[in-house]
């Protein structure tokens, strides 16, 4: 007779599934991934975003985060510039450095109203979808997006199409938002149930675990070391993906407060940043939970 009770997930899984859906329905939504950092940058020429496009594309993780530790230094609030990033510093300055190139791409080149409009169009069918074949139509739009065919992320419609009966029957549950106000919850109960799914559980199960993941010392992606190195107390962060995004965004914030255009003092500073030569030949490890 087999143990009664919730199939055990690998966390760790779990939140990346639900991450990868998370991006997938907010760029079907809003045309971007993950929501916007920062307010846009003001008072740039476009010769000016083209030539910062070309600058943040040639960064590496190490030298995008260590300008940052640089310029929050500049603003008040010392930090160890001797310190090595660590995997989730770098994984952090690779999104980071990506977001703020895409940000600059939608100023030169802002989504007209009308695309904006036939994409927001397909979630809400999406939502509104009750049988298979409305899924299935929705789900082929989707896929058809220009943008979605060159980033490669076609996988994700197709992954709802083939669990069209899962999908329709997590809408259906009494736990699924209605409220008009209520969209932001609905991309986060969905990512976290096709994260499920993907992971070989319920919906439900999945949502249910993401929903109650801890974020302090007791979570189950408590991060106390890195490679073979304990990190300090103070050191110590929740590496699920939400926190990090949650950190840079409050740093983001915190490096244009003092300056109307934050970015091009930022771009300043990389000009003189010397990444050291052992940062640059460091293994790349990813943190660990340590138990």
């Amino acid at each position: 007779m087999g143990v009664r009770g919730p199939k055990p997930v690998e966390i760790g899984l779990l939140t990346t599934w639900e991450f990868e859906f998370y991006k997938a329905f907010r760029s079907l939504r809003d045309g971007i991934s993950l929501p916007p950092k920062s307010s846009p940058q003001k008072g740039l020429t476009r010769q000016e975003m083209r030539l910062f496009i070309g600058q943040l594309k040639q960064m590496s993780p190490e030298h995008y985060w260590l300008t940052t530790q640089r310029l929050t230094t500049e603003m008040g609030h010392p930090a160890n510039l001797s310190r090595p990033p660590t995997s989730m510093d770098r994984w952090w300055a690779e999104r980071q450095k990506g977001d703020e190139i895409h940000s600059l791409r939608m100023e030169l080149n802002p989504p007209g109203i009308e695309a904006l409009d036939r994409r927001r169009k397909i979630w809400v069918d999406l939502l509104k979808a009750d049988t298979y074949a409305t899924i299935r139509k929705a789900c082929g739009r989707w896929a058809q997006l220009s943008d979605v065919r060159r980033s490669g992320t076609t996988p994700f419609p197709r992954h709802i199409v083939r669990n069209a009966a899962t999908f329709l029957s997590m809408k259906r549950n009494s736990r699924f938002p209605r409220s008009t106000y209520s969209d932001d919850a609905r991309v986060d109960y969905l990512a976290r149930g096709m994260a499920g799914v993907l992971c070989g559980v319920s919906p439900m199960t999945g949502i249910e675990r993401l929903r109650n993941l801890k974020h302090d010392r007791s979570g189950a992606l408590w991060i106390v070391r890195e490679g073979n190195l304990t990190l300090p107390e103070k050191a110590q962060y929740c590496g699920c993906w939400r926190c990090k995004i949650e950190g840079s965004t409050r740093v983001a914030e915190f490096c244009r407060a003092g300056y109307e255009n934050g970015l091009k003092y930022f771009m300043e500073l990389s000009t003189t940043t010397k990444v050291p030569m052992e940062w640059r030949q460091a293994v790349h490890t990813w943190p660990s939970k340590g138990f």
